[in-house]
């Protein structure tokens, strides 16, 4: 289904998914005898008495006691029940448009802070309703703004904020969710490229990512699924566990490629010792060293090159409970010798990777061959 869709009411609803909530029009004393009032008495389950509030897998609005003031702290209180359970969908029917008489354009503006609540859908009569009537300059509708990011997104932030868009992302409304673009592990030498819309992490700390390809078909676990975001996310295609590999820091390196954390970058021109890996710090993007850091911030008007990342003798098969900051503390040990700096330096550049041995990294080196992390 087109995810714009999702926020139009259909123009007959014969049936109901489990997280979806038919809105009615009903009158104080829940006599439901016409209209959508007989519709969700029948079908889906409206007391008969209950005039205002949930009713069975229903929400009675009523109208039919008074005018459109008189009407309002009932839609007041409607649309705050749709903010607090964001995980259903609440399809509004033409409440008040029917047997009550009103016209549209009376009652859409009623429900005009519902057109920035992703969970909410509403008519297509209304919709129109709002553009006739802002291009008659009789009301504001305040242009939507996508949710800003936050300036760094650690893995625990991207955590939350996962959580916090859950139902968005599971019906793809893109506009209502940070973007928030996100690097993993796809095979041996590939990253995959996604955006938070796209994702979502289980309780086991698990990445997961959907994709149209055929080859995750036996990966695709539906009860999983179900278990994040109810029935929302059939056709969206298949959801298969992947290896978390940064995100992106808004900061490019000398040749121009977005660097993402989990990168190994040489800071100036002097090779030395001046090789890092980038992770994050309180509200920072930093190169967390033995007794300090160094902030991604200051290094900016410095030569940065990507020379490799930290996604090598990774293991498939992983809990992924080390985090990416330990990948990056673990690559700068403060007691490696020489020997190991060089070696982790080398292994860095082949990435990602599954191999465990380290003659098999030393063996591409002999041969030349080069990994291309931007596929």
């Amino acid at each position: 289904m087109d995810s714009r869709k999702k926020q139009v009411t259909p123009a007959y609803v014969s049936e109901l998914s489990k997280c979806e909530i038919f809105v009615f029009g009903s009158n104080l004393e829940g006599r439901h005898r016409g209209g959508a009032a007989r519709t969700a008495y029948e079908k889906f389950g409206a007391e008969w008495g209950v005039g205002n509030g949930p009713t069975g897998k229903c929400y009675a609005i009523p109208t039919m006691h008074g005018g459109v003031k008189e009407i309002k702290p009932y839609v007041d209180k409607f649309i705050q029940y749709a903010k607090d359970n964001p995980m259903k969908r609440f399809l509004v029917t033409r409440v008040g448009c029917g047997i009550a008489g009103f016209k549209d354009e009376e009652i859409a503006p009623l429900f005009l802070e519902g057109m920035r609540i992703p969970n909410v859908a509403l008519p297509q009569e209304w919709i129109t309703a709002y553009l006739r009537l802002r291009m008659d300059k009789k009301i504001k509708v305040n242009k939507f703004n996508r949710p800003e990011p936050p300036k760094v997104v650690s893995e625990e932030i991207l955590h939350e904020l996962a959580q916090k868009y859950v139902y968005p992302i599971s019906v793809e409304l893109y506009t209502h969710v940070p973007d928030v673009k996100i690097r993993y592990v796809k095979d041996r030498g590939e990253f995959g490229y996604t955006t938070l819309s796209n994702c979502f992490f289980f309780d086991d700390g698990g990445m997961y990512v959907w994709d149209s390809d055929e080859r995750w078909k036996e990966e695709h676990n539906q009860d999983l699924v179900e278990l994040t975001f109810g029935d929302e996310c059939y056709g969206r295609g298949y959801a298969h566990r992947v290896f978390f590999a940064g995100v992106a820091t808004g900061v490019t390196d000398c040749n121009g490629e977005m660097i993402y954390t989990g990168d190994v970058l040489q800071i100036g021109d002097e090779i030395g010792d001046s090789i890092y890996a980038l992770g994050t710090l309180n509200d920072n993007y930093a190169f967390i060293l033995d007794n300090c850091a160094l902030l991604l911030s200051d290094c900016i008007d410095k030569k940065l090159k990507r020379v490799g990342t930290v996604f090598y003798q990774l293991d498939k098969s992983e809990t992924p409970v080390r985090s990416l900051n330990d990948r990056t503390k673990m690559f700068q040990g403060p007691y490696d010798t020489n020997e190991t700096r060089e070696l982790k330096k080398l292994m860095a550049r082949f990435t990602p990777n599954f191999d465990q041995e380290i003659w098999k990294y030393k063996a591409l080196d002999v041969l030349e061959i080069e990994f291309n992390w931007n596929k």
